[in-house]
């Protein structure tokens, strides 16, 4: 019963803000940031079985419903500007549902239709809104920014109190949760996946117009990733603001001021508490890298098992206990290719590794990073083959780099000529000829302050 009144209030909201929908598009990413799948129960009323999928998924699922009955034509233009792109995202769910359905794990139904499924339609929905109007990557860049800074501001409280405060039924069923480890999640799945989003969004950091702000939330994302012990992630963050400084306007001894300010801040924070979980875990990993290597060098003895077909989502897990592997393949292009074959894993993570390369220049500032880093932080952890935030929030951040890309295509490319008929008519009226639909489209979206990068940014 539950279930059923989730589904129809998100039937409703897609409904009602058909022609507002990026109102329900930015609730999807609230919900996956501010709602774990652990805790997904506590909305849908279901916790295991093949319905127990995350709430935002309900609601992408009655969006597209909507979008199909209310505006086809924009998904139309999509998937043709992208045809090939989403025929090779199309061959790879396929793949992977089939290898899935035969394997008779369920719970490997829910996981790539929460990981894969979804995030590539919340894709697909993302660019067809773009069709509709300009301004969508900024709108993206500050919900996911305020997000984040959320979710940090959570794992702060955690640390500071000792206590999970959400979700601690849900965290308590988990193997590796346990309040002395000092790791906080803030309200995402896993500390690691903290650690992920912290990554991919700081680049965004340096697309605000405020100093002030973007210095407010590098320090935020900062504590968080400290918080979360993630080696990875400081390294990543340290990158992101030296972009952020790279990109300030102002001149080169303002840039190197803030830059000695950040550092004389990082040296603080690192003589703080904060830093001994860190600390620890790179005096001693604990065997983490060795058992990652050891992964590795089992599944290269082994991958022509899977060059083509898998065991079904899910059953990494399974091959790696089996061989007596103290961790998981901790890889998803490894886990990827055991569960639905190496070859769809590779196309995948090819397919957006081509969205990315082809988005280098999207004049918005770190947005380009920032797809990097969605590109690249996933490949350093299970990630992606686990419930989380993971698939969505990179698959927002690779909407972004090519809705941009896109808007400077357009903005770089020629008018459209009249055609010779208008030409003619306005010799004999002595007026110009009319725009055709196409140049004031054109003409729109090169010069809509929304489109502008950087533009509408707090």
């Amino acid at each position: 019963m539950q279930l059923a009144a989730w589904i129809g209030v998100s039937l409703a909201a897609a409904f009602l803000c058909r022609k507002h929908a990026r109102v329900p598009l930015a609730a999807v990413l609230g919900l996956w940031l501010l709602v774990p799948a652990i805790g997904a129960a506590t909305l849908t009323g279901v916790s295991s079985g093949p319905v127990s999928v995350h709430p935002a998924t309900w609601l992408v699922l009655c969006i597209f419903l909507v979008r199909l009955f209310h505006d086809p034509a924009s998904v139309r233009i999509v998937l043709g500007r992208h045809f090939l792109l989403f025929l090779v995202l199309g061959l790879v769910i396929v793949a992977a549902y089939l290898a899935t359905s035969t394997s008779g794990n369920g719970g490997g139904m829910v996981l790539l239709v929460d990981q894969i499924v979804v995030p590539v339609l919340f894709f697909l929905l993302l660019l067809a809104e773009a069709v509709r109007g300009g301004g969508l990557v900024v709108l993206l860049r500050t919900v996911l920014l305020g997000l984040v800074a959320l979710a940090c501001a959570v794992a702060v409280a955690q640390w500071l109190s000792g206590n999970v405060l959400f979700y601690e039924a849900g965290f308590e069923t988990q193997y590796w949760f346990a309040r002395n480890s000092g790791r906080w999640m803030g309200t995402l799945d896993q500390p690691l996946a903290l650690s992920l989003v912290v990554s991919v969004a700081a680049p965004l950091v340096a697309g605000l117009s405020r100093q002030w702000l973007q210095a407010g939330l590098l320090g935020l994302m900062a504590v968080a990733v400290l918080i979360s012990q993630s080696r990875v992630g400081l390294v990543a963050l340290a990158v992101a603001t030296v972009v952020v400084v790279l990109f300030v306007r102002r001149p080169v001894w303002v840039k190197t001021a803030m830059l000695l300010v950040m550092t004389g801040v990082g040296a603080a924070i690192m003589q703080s508490p904060l830093v001994a979980g860190v600390a620890a875990r790179v005096a001693n990993d604990t065997g983490s890298s060795e058992a990652r290597s050891i992964a590795l060098e089992y599944f290269l003895s082994r991958w022509n098992d899977y060059a083509v077909a898998g065991q079904g989502i899910g059953s990494s897990y399974r091959v790696a206990v089996q061989a007596g592997l103290q961790t998981s393949f901790e890889n998803p292009i490894l886990m990827y290719g055991i569960d639905f074959g190496l070859l769809f894993a590779v196309l995948y993570f090819g397919a957006m590794a081509v969205l990315v390369l082809r988005g280098m220049r999207t004049g918005y500032p770190g947005l380009a990073l920032a797809g990097i880093m969605a590109l690249v932080i996933p490949q350093t952890y299970s990630s992606l083959a686990t419930r989380s935030a993971g698939g969505i929030v990179v698959w927002t951040v690779l909407a972004m780099v090519v809705i941009a890309t896109d808007e400077a295509r357009r903005a770089a490319s020629p008018p459209v000529p009249a055609t010779a008929p208008a030409r003619a008519r306005a010799g004999t009226t002595g007026q110009a000829p009319a725009e055709t639909p196409a140049q004031a489209s054109v003409k729109n979206s090169a010069l809509t302050p929304a489109n502008l990068p950087g533009a509408g940014s707090p």
